[in-house]
């Protein structure tokens, strides 16, 4: 343990120094400072004060008389001190020491008489004053440790009603399920009278008289038998109403989407289930916090309340800052009085944020008690969520239309179906035996079709060694016309010889005939001047070309006489050849031709056999023809059932279309919903945490309001007792020292703001106005100043 902060060396030197008188009188004068030393004092002493308010009782009974004995140890020589202060301040003084809140139904203990002009107080001694005023202290402790009992006791009375009326409440709920389930049991023995299942007699009472950890295994022993005859009951029960009703095959996909749409509805639930689990923890929580502030916000306003720590810190106050000189003794008993006024707000203040908290715990309390109600309910309807309830559910109404639908609708199919299938095993008889019928009549129709082609097989034999010998026919033909061909070629050609023969010779007999009549003209040859000889050349030199022109004919159409000629030979050799060939094949061709006709012959015969059965096959055929007409008309009657079959399937197809149609919306409908519930769940998670925030935002600052209320009146009660006083009181000094403090501009307002160009001081609504009025000079000196060179000061 270590003394409290007001009796440090700081502390006790500024009581010394104010008991002796060592402080300048100007300064007492002022208000100012002395208002300043006593806020410095007050808060100093006020964390001593909330300290010693928050400890526990018990700790702090333990150090109460070694306190009580170090502080009048201490504060023994001030006010002890030989002293005569004047009576009017001494009463003045005497009635601010008073308490100023005394509760009746507290143990105070008894009052403290007061040393008038420096005599002692005629009661006991100094150790049997302090035995009393720990004993007391320790009576106003006891006495508040047992009101916080006598609370916890009648909140635990409240709460063990509370649980006492929901365990009645549970028993008979209970009693009610295991009644209810006794009756169904009853019914479901009297619908399987005939059945022959035999139920067991439970050899324990009907009903547990308690359930507890305990008797958890009974209890689940209870809950598993109940089970198994209910489970035996009901199978009964299903397996009758399977055989009386027969075979039902139900469509799995829409039953299992279904099933996939009530799972996801659960998880959702689930899910909400889960969220309002943790708000409920939440909200736990912070009632916890809540109820945790409120006791030791009573615990601190027990103490407060509690008249020994009023006195203790009256006294230790009046003790601390008690005056020796009577010059003093005015502003030592302001002090004092200032410190009580100060410690009355902080104590006016922590009642008013106390009263403020408690209403608000209250309606904290109330609200919590309401969603603790409602999630019990929820719980409660959760955990015993019954058929009937699921009955009762839009779901499941819609879940069983629409299961009925589909029943009446299988039920339907289920007989065309067996009508079709009737049908469809006729039809397959009928078209068995046709198919056999007609496998017989074309097996023996290729027997004869195979029949006659292997003798249009032998027939086509003798075709084609007729047409060989019309083909060899036509080669000889062809041959004899390619050999004529050839000689008139060869005509042609010796014709064309001969006229090349013919235009060289008529070109020769034109040359000759020229010849001889220049022969027979012709002079000599010598007598011939140079012209005729030239001309002549000329001459010469023409018939010299002419016969070279004549030579290339010639010799050309030699040739081809020649060629022609053994060509001829050649050929006249080879047609002697050809000629004996022909002869030895003529008389081949003969024998044949007289093979030719005998097999002729007896193909005539084949032909009149195949005509005669001909004729009979086509007899056949028209049977056949007949009974294609009937499988036709068949045909058709089975068509027009198909079509009416696939008409009837199409509607059915369209009818589920739609039905997947309108589900598909559905889906669709309930996954917007869902994302719009998700949406909005997500808006209101938001507005509610915006809302918490904005709530405890406000409770702070209701509570601040409080506090503020509370110093605001107080300030104005000091601002009055002020003005009073200095009105009272007031000499020439003061009247001078005022008006030194106050503005020289309005002469109303303190001067509390600073030109940090020259220095000077005035207020800061006079400063302000020279600012927005743009009479930005100084008063006294005339220095320039912008809004920058403001500082505020005397705070």
């Amino acid at each position: 343990w270590r003394p409290p902060r007001f009796l440090d060396c700081d502390s006790t030197s500024k009581f010394q120094l104010l008991a002796r008188g060592n402080v300048p009188s100007s300064q007492h004068a002022f208000p100012a400072q002395p208002l300043d030393d006593r806020s410095h004092v007050s808060i100093r002493d006020g964390t001593w004060l909330q300290s010693v308010r928050t400890t526990d009782p018990s700790l702090f009974l333990g150090f109460a008389s070694a306190f009580l004995l170090c502080t009048t140890r201490l504060l023994m020589p001030l006010t002890t001190t030989s002293a005569s202060p004047r009576p009017s301040t001494l009463a003045k003084m005497e009635d601010r020491k008073r308490p100023a809140i005394s509760s009746a139904d507290e143990i105070a203990p008894p009052s403290k008489r007061v040393a008038v002009n420096g005599s002692k107080a005629k009661d006991d001694p100094l150790d049997m004053k302090e035995e009393s005023w720990v004993e007391a202290y320790t009576k106003g402790a006891i006495y508040r440790q047992m009101q916080e009992y006598s609370r916890k006791a009648s909140t635990y009375e409240s709460r063990l009603e509370e649980l006492h009326k929901r365990s009645v409440h549970h028993d008979d709920h209970l009693r009610i399920i295991d009644a209810w389930w006794r009756q169904v049991l009853d019914e479901m023995e009297l619908l399987l009278a005939d059945s022959g299942v035999t139920s067991q007699t439970p050899s324990e009472p009907p009903y547990l008289s308690s359930v507890s950890f305990k008797d958890l295994h009974d209890f689940q022993k209870h809950l598993s038998e109940k089970g198994k005859g209910i489970k035996l009951r009901a199978e009964a029960i299903l397996a009758r109403l399977a055989s009386s009703r027969g075979s039902i095959k139900p469509d799995a996909a829409k039953l299992e989407s279904k099933v996939a749409g009530l799972l996801a509805a659960q998880k959702e639930y689930f899910a909400k289930l889960d969220r309002l689990k943790t708000e409920k923890d939440q909200l736990s929580e912070q009632l916890n916090a809540a109820t945790l502030r409120y006791f030791k916000a009573e615990k601190k306003l027990d103490r407060a309340k509690s008249s020994q720590v009023q006195k203790m810190e009256q006294q230790a106050f009046a003790n601390a800052t008690r005056p020796s000189a009577s010059g003093d003794v005015n502003t030592d008993s302001g002090e004092t009085n200032g410190n009580s006024g100060e410690l009355l707000l902080k104590y006016e203040e922590a009642t008013a944020a106390a009263t403020k908290q408690k209403e608000q715990l209250d309606v904290f309390l109330a609200e919590i008690k309401a969603l603790q109600d409602e999630n019990s309910t929820l719980k409660a309807k959760r955990d015993t969520l019954t058929d009937e309830d699921f009955i009762r559910t839009d779901v499941f109404k819609q879940f069983k239309n629409q299961n009925e639908d589909l029943i009446k609708r299988i039920n339907t199919l289920e007989a065309t179906n067996k009508q079709l299938r009737e049908e469809a095993e006729r039809l397959q008889a009928e078209r068995t035996a046709f198919r056999t019928m007609l496998e017989a009549d074309a097996n023996q129709v290729t027997q004869e079709l195979e029949s006659e082609i292997i003798l249009r097989d032998q027939d086509l034999a003798r075709v084609r060694s007729a047409r060989d010998e019309l083909l060899a026919e036509t080669t000889q033909h062809k041959a004899r016309l390619d050999q004529e061909r050839a000689s008139v070629e060869q005509v042609k050609a010796l014709a064309s010889a001969k006229e090349d023969r013919i235009t060289a010779l008529e070109s020769q007999l034109s040359r000759l005939q020229q010849s001889e009549t220049q022969q027979a003209v012709s002079p000599d040859i010598e007598a011939l001047t140079v012209e005729e000889l030239r001309l002549k050349y000329t001459k010469l030199q023409q018939d010299f070309d002419s016969i070279n022109m004549e030579l290339p004919a010639i010799e050309k159409a030699y040739k081809k006489m020649k060629e022609l000629a053994h060509r001829k030979a050649m050929d006249f050799s080879a047609t002697e050849e050809r000629m004996s060939i022909l002869i030895a094949e003529k008389s081949k061709a003969d024998q044949k031709y007289f093979a030719a006709r005998k097999d002729a012959d007896t193909r005539n015969n084949e032909i009149r056999s195949l005509r005669h059965q001909n004729s009979k096959s086509s007899e056949i055929i028209a049977q056949l023809k007949d009974l294609e007409s009937q499988n036709r008309v068949l045909l058709g009657n089975l068509e027009k059932q198909l079509t009416d079959l696939k008409q009837s399937n199409a509607s059915l197809m369209t009818e589920n279309k739609k039905m997947e149609v309108t589900s598909l919306d559905a889906i669709r409908r309930t996954e917007s919903l869902n994302k719009q519930v998700s949406d909005l769940s997500n808006l209101v998670k938001s507005k509610d945490a915006a809302s918490a925030v904005v709530r405890e935002r406000n409770v702070m600052q209701e509570t601040e309001v409080e506090k503020m209320k509370v110093r605001l009146e107080h300030a104005q009660k000091d601002r009055d007792n002020w003005k009073n006083k200095a009105l009272s009181n007031s000499s020439e000094e003061e009247e001078m020292l005022r008006t030194f403090a106050l503005c020289t501009i309005c002469r109303n307002n303190f001067k509390n703001t600073a030109l940090k160009t020259c220095g000077h001081l005035f207020c800061n609504q006079c400063v302000d106005d020279r600012i927005s009025n743009r009479m930005r000079k100084c008063p006294t000196c005339s220095r320039a100043f912008d809004k920058m060179d403001v500082m505020p000061v005397h705070h």
